[in-house]
């Protein structure tokens, strides 16, 4: 992708007038006008939409946002990158409760349940990465023979360590 700003093709629109009030939904995938002669349009503004397992559907607003919306229930989840990286890749896991997104530098790791998003640095290691969702705060990731703690809701790493055993009953975790 380039990283410059293009001009787009003017998109004409009959009997739109003078535009008096503009307004963008927080995420980002809506805009609302509000017209000289009193009409109200609403504009669904995403790059890109797809349905997930038939559960969930993700929006994409912009290139390093995602919007996450389980079909069921419709609440909705918004994973963004503080770093404005592209999100490449989205994942449900953890029996339908946990996102996992990638970036090319980092990975987003998120509770769909309480709305906690974490995004840490990752290098591409070609998704052979062992995902652990059974404790209520922290994600646990194996990864090349290491082991690595993520709190939802904190963009740090909380631990690392090099370990050759991969069951998670063999590692307890509390956080004060």
């Amino acid at each position: 992708r380039k990283m410059v700003w293009e001009e787009g093709t003017p998109k004409n629109i009959p009997n739109l007038y003078t535009i008096t009030a503009l307004n963008w939904k927080k995420d980002g995938s809506r805009l609302i006008c509000g017209l000289l002669c009193g009409a109200v349009d609403l504009f669904d503004c995403c790059l890109r939409r797809t349905i997930y397992k038939n559960k969930f559907e993700m929006t994409y607003v912009g290139l390093s946002q995602v919007i996450v919306k389980n079909l069921q229930t419709g609440t909705r989840v918004v994973g963004k990158s503080h770093y404005s990286y592209e999100i490449q890749k989205v994942n449900i896991m953890g029996n339908d409760k946990y996102i996992v997104a990638y970036t090319s530098d980092t990975i987003l790791l998120g509770d769909l349940k309480t709305f906690r998003i974490s995004e840490i640095a990752w290098s591409a290691t070609g998704g052979n990465e062992k995902f652990v969702f059974d404790h209520n705060n922290v994600c646990m990731i194996f990864n090349a023979g290491e082991l690595t703690l993520v709190e939802y809701g904190t963009n740090d790493i909380l631990g690392s360590v090099r370990t050759e055993f991969m069951s998670p009953h063999l590692v307890s975790v509390r956080i004060n």
